[in-house]
């Protein structure tokens, strides 16, 4: 059975003393938009996990304007999560979903993203705010998927899209 893991890192936001409570700007909602748009004509998630962070909820919600969340999970430990703490938050709420959405935050969607496809050369390139990757693996089960051979399917930026809108 093919599962697919979506890691989206959050839109672009403004600068700020109070990084947690910081909104996304203007450039971030037109490219939270695009990239929203883009990932429903490519994936319908099972699950989305998403960091609790201000910038990450409303990167989500141009989404979820869009598509209608069949189960959504706010995870406190999302907020600036390094790797083995997103995959720990995937092993604890994924139960037999195909497809699950990440929302969260660099470096660590980054560094997973690396670590998951074996430093995919596509991948050694800026992960610039608002980018995703698409990441597969054939298993039944979540709980090991960080020890299996996974490929990267997609790696798309704000900026690859641009100039189809």
């Amino acid at each position: 059975m093919k599962k697919t893991l979506i890691l989206w890192r959050h839109a672009q936001a403004e600068i700020g003393n109070d990084d947690f409570n910081r909104s996304i700007d203007d450039r971030g909602i037109k490219e939270s938009k695009i990239m929203s748009e883009f990932l429903l004509s490519n994936s319908s998630p099972d699950l989305i996990l998403s960091s609790p962070a201000r910038r990450a909820q409303e990167t989500l919600k141009s989404f979820s304007d869009l598509f209608s969340l069949k189960k959504s999970n706010i995870d406190e430990n999302l907020y600036l999560a390094e790797p083995e703490k997103i995959v720990q938050s995937i092993i604890k709420n994924a139960d037999n979903e195909d497809t699950i959405l990440i929302v969260g935050h660099n470096p660590g969607i980054h560094e997973l993203s690396l670590s998951l496809t074996n430093n995919n050369p596509d991948l050694m390139v800026e992960f610039s705010t608002c980018s995703m990757c698409f990441i597969s693996f054939d298993n039944e089960n979540w709980f090991d998927f960080d020890t299996k051979k996974c490929l990267l399917e997609k790696f798309i930026r704000p900026k690859d899209l641009k100039t189809n809108h």
